[in-house]
């Protein structure tokens, strides 16, 4: 996936369901993805965290736009996404995105009961 989707593009893609959500008690846009491996966070939403990053065991490279590869280091553990008054607990990898989002991976979906409907657009708890 290019990380750099606006929201009207993300709205637009047929493997993307954008929502607000709150996430750590702030509302991006969240991005439900089937194509991504991680789950992420963008470093303008990040800044407004109160937690503290955690080192990973290994490197991560991540490509962005433009074929981009970040290096990433940290990561937010335990972070809560709240879905339709329901707190579920997520890792967030912060990397540089356009606006306040967060991207969310589908292996996190299923062990969480969460399930999206691309074809019309519904997140389903």
């Amino acid at each position: 996936m290019a990380f750099q989707l606006t929201a009207e593009e993300a709205r637009a893609s047929p493997d993307v369901v954008t929502r607000s959500f709150l996430v750590n008690s702030i509302p991006p846009l969240v991005l439900f993805d089937s194509g991504d491996t991680r789950s992420f966070v963008s470093l303008v939403c990040r800044k407004r965290f109160d937690d503290v990053l955690v080192e990973l065991d290994y490197p991560l490279e991540v490509e962005i736009a433009n074929d981009h590869p970040v290096r990433v280091l940290r990561v937010h553990q335990g972070c809560t996404l709240e879905l339709f008054s329901e707190q579920y607990p997520i890792d967030l990898v912060p990397i540089p995105l356009q606006e306040s989002k967060v991207i969310v991976w589908m292996d996190w979906l299923s062990p969480n009961g969460v399930m999206i409907d691309y074809r019309i657009q519904l997140v389903r708890v």
